[in-house]
Parts: structure tokens; sequence; C-alpha cells
């Protein structure tokens, strides 16, 4: 009899699935926090270190977001500033980043970013975190903040580590594999909560004196870049896909928040048949040094914009079919792989390098015909692998080598020090095509971080942080500021936090 039984609970579960013991539960939190990336982590733990009550929901089945590859924070005056004796000020900072964004970001949130900025860093620090100042390129300010270590480990995945360690020790409650589905409001339009579902089934209504949105870009969904950004998807491509779908922005729009303006931490890169991605060969693609010509074989900009990887992008994008090439002989593969880059990917591929697998990596997408890199004995054959006008490229070529050969470019006045002629019979061309880390942007907040509705309102209960907010960035990302993003992230986390503590008061 016992048999039979067992049996038949077996038939039932195979038959019907975990959802047929799925459950509805209510919940009830002081704050609730939705999306556990940076900015949900830093507001979890500090909502929690003051006391509250808080449950944090994740749609994936781990912590960390587009977070996890991520690798320093923005901050002015920091005590690692302070050690390096580095001379930028808070005030020079706040007028360089309103004018590197056109005057088009928010003022106030700027300008309470930066004046908080180096306290955010002490904050993290504070939690085990370390950190170290790094300046990678000529055309960057002292800002960016690497995590140097947690435990062993580094980067954005430290920082995570360390935030999720905190999150435990204060007692998050937080559920993975559970996505919010829509925020709950009462009858005056406040948040007062909102449902979620997890992957076995159960579903939850979670009442909370505070939400915080905090679930990122969009940038994962071809069509709201086409629609909301007015970008071609095809053209302008997220680098780091891990199902980044704005589900917080769409929360909040149904709820009766304003859809605000979008942008794009956007970088150049590569793809293709053979190309690794942050590979040896993909590395080339980064590089100041070459001659960059698009689908007409024409040249098209001063290829040290390579240093300002957003600026590059834009300029690849505005391209006829958003692409280019660029093109580069023996001589700079070997410069590559004794010397190092000149501009590194970040502190993952860093300035001096070495690329011992050039060669090697050259070889096998030469091998496979990569749609993506070509080769060629002379400028000729290589308008042809590449599709371009064989006139166009010459011309492109010859004006090029003089313009290194006397050491100045007339055309567009690329630095001296990065002229280097196509002086060797072997020519390389690798495909340049705008990419992006992660949209920016997609509601509208005040300067305590609560979302605003089409009347410029605050929706009470609500607030967004991190990449979801719109305006603090300009239509171009500027590398000027390294670390912008992800210091904004903890940052409006914690301070979103704090607000929404205050107005429980």
């Amino acid at each position: 009899m016992r048999t039979k039984l067992t049996l038949t609970a077996a038939f039932v579960a195979l038959t019907f699935g975990q959802a047929a013991f799925a459950a509805n539960q209510n919940l009830s939190t002081d704050v609730l926090v939705v999306g556990a990336g940076s900015a949900g982590l830093t507001a979890a733990v500090q909502a929690a270190e003051k006391g509250k009550k808080v449950i944090l929901l994740e749609k994936n089945l781990g912590v960390g977001g587009s977070s996890q590859f991520a690798e320093g924070l923005f901050a002015v005056g920091s005590e690692w500033n302070r050690l390096r004796s580095d001379p930028l000020t808070k005030e020079e900072a706040f007028k360089t980043l309103m004018e590197k964004h056109g005057y088009v970001i928010d003022a106030a949130k700027t300008k309470d970013y930066v004046e908080g900025s180096a306290e955010n860093i002490s904050w993290l620090a504070g939690h085990g975190i370390k950190f170290e100042v790094v300046r990678m390129t000529p055309w960057e300010a002292a800002t960016w903040h690497v995590i140097s270590d947690y435990k062993g480990t580094n980067h954005g995945a430290g920082l995570i580590k360390g935030l999720k360690d905190a999150a435990d020790k204060a007692g998050v409650e937080t559920k993975l594999g559970t996505p919010a589905t829509e925020l709950i409001l009462n009858k005056e339009g406040a948040v007062v909560g909102a449902k979620a579902a997890d992957e076995k089934g159960n579903t939850y209504t979670i009442s909370a004196k505070a939400v915080i949105l905090a679930t990122g870009g969009f940038g994962d969904d071809p069509q709201k870049v086409k629609d909301w950004a007015h970008r071609d998807p095809e053209g302008w491509k997220s680098s780091v896909p891990i199902g980044k779908t704005g589900d917080g922005i769409i929360m909040a729009t149904k709820a009766g928040a304003a859809m605000g303006n979008v942008s794009f931490v956007q970088h150049l890169g590569t793809e293709g048949k053979g190309i690794k991605f942050l590979g040896n060969l993909y590395a080339t693609s980064w590089q100041p040094s070459a001659l960059w010509v698009n689908c007409d074989g024409n040249r098209f900009s001063n290829e040290d914009v390579a240093f300002s990887f957003a600026q590059a992008a834009n300029a690849i994008y505005a391209q006829p079919h958003h692409y280019g090439w660029s093109i580069f002989d023996d001589s700079q593969v070997k410069y590559m792989m004794e010397k190092g880059v000149d501009s590194g990917i970040g502190v993952l591929v860093p300035v001096g390098q070495k690329l011992p697998n050039l060669q090697k990596e050259i070889d096998e997408a030469v091998a496979v015909k990569s749609d993506g890199f070509k080769a060629a004995d002379s400028v000729a054959q290589l308008a042809k692998e590449l599709s371009v006008p064989e006139a166009n490229l010459q011309k492109a070529a010859d004006q090029y080598n003089k313009a290194c050969e006397v050491g100045y470019d007339g055309e567009y006045y690329k630095e001296k020090a990065y002229l280097r002629p196509l002086n060797t019979k072997k020519l390389y061309a690798i495909k340049l095509k705008a990419y992006f880390f992660s949209s920016y942007g997609g509601l509208n907040t005040n300067r305590k971080h609560q979302v605003l509705d089409k009347n410029n309102k605050p929706i009470k209960g609500l607030y967004a942080t991190g990449l979801e907010v719109s305006d603090m960035v300009g239509p171009t990302y500027s590398t000027w500021s390294s670390g912008h993003a992800f210091g904004f992230a903890s940052y409006s986390g914690r301070h979103a936090a704090l607000n929404g503590i205050e107005e429980m008061k």
C-alpha cells in the first residue's frame, strides 16, 4: 500500500510539475529592493544597517547583474586621491562634467554625486573592499577607483561579493530567480509594494513602505534599443547581454512615471569568426596607431579617438552601415607583441600589456576566413578583401603614410606619437563596430531619487537608482570621469535607501 501511494505521488509530481505545489504568499517589509546589482545591493545593505527590514528581489539566479563586469567607481577628493596628491577638486569636476555633457544633465543630482562620491567610496571600503586609483589614458582625470581586492576577488565581482556578504550579515532577505512583475498602488497613487513570482511558480504580494528600483538598463532588448533610443540594433549592440530588458522602467511607467531620456555607455570593438572577445586580436581594435577607413575606403577620423572609447563608438556608428576597418601592418603586430598596447581595455587589457598570441590568433582568423578580419599583401588586394574602392583606399593609405613621414596629420590632426606608417608588405584589417556596455536612463528622478510622474511630481514610495535614472549622462558617456556609471549605481542606491527611510518618519 505504501509503495502504491509513493508511486501515485511521483506520478502527480511528474504530471503537474512544481507548479502544482506553488504557493501564494503575502509578505511585508520596510524596504523592497528590486534588482540585486551594485545599486540594489547597496540600497539593501544601507537600509538594513539602518535597522529596517529589507527584501531584495533578483530575477536571475545569481546577484551582480552588469556590475559583475565593471571595474571601478568614480570619486573625486577621496582618501586614495589624497595619497596620490591628485589635484582635481570637486568644483572643477562638477564644472567639467556639466561641460562634457553639454549641460543637458541634471545639475543638482550631479553636484550631489560629485560631492558625495568620496564618502561613498569610504563607506564601501568600510565593508572590506579595497581600492586603487587608476588612470588609463591621457584623456582621463584620476577619478577611477578600481576594486583591487575583496577576499581574493577584484573588480566588479569583488564589489558584488563584498556587498552580498554585507547584505547577508545585515539580515537582508534575498530572493533569487524571483522577478517583480508589477508595482502595487494604493487609492492615492502611492506605491505600497510589488508583486513577484519565482521560477517554481510561487507568487508573492509584498507590501512595503518604500520600493527601490534597481533593475538596470534595457539594452538587451533590441526592440527597445530601436524604439526608445532610435538606434539600429544591428549596428549598436549590447556587449554584455545578461537579460537587461528595462523591467523597472516598464513597471514604473505603468504606475504613472514619466519616460525619461536614454543614452548608453558605449564603446568600440569587433566581432567575427575566429575573434575571441578580449583576446589578443580583439585588443587591436582599440589601438590608436592604425588607419581607419569606412565601407567606401575613406579615412573618417583621427584614430587616437580610440583613447575615448565612447566617442570612438560614435565615430564608427556615424559611418555608412555603422562600421569601419582598422588597418595595420606587420610592424605594428611586432610592436604590440613586444612592447604592448597603447590603449587599454579598462584594466582587463591594461596599457602596455603585450599580446604574445597575436600572430597565432591572426593566423587562425585568416585560416577560418573570418568576416571580421582580413589580410593582404598589398593595398589593392586589401581593397578587394574589404570590398571597398581600390582608388579610395590607396589614396587614404598614401595620404596617411605621408602624414607619418612628415610627422603631421593635416587631415584629422592625429597626435604625432601615434602616426605609424603602413610600410610592410603584409597588411591587416579588423572590422570596427559600435557596442555598449549598458544603456543609461529611462526614469526621471528628483534629488531624493524619487521617481517623478508626468507632472514632474514624485510618486510617493517609489525610488529609482543606477542605470534606470535619466539625465546623469548626456548622449555620449564621458570617459573623462571614469567609473561614473558604476559609482552612481552604489551612490544612488545608498541615498535612495536613506531618503526612503527618512520619508517613513
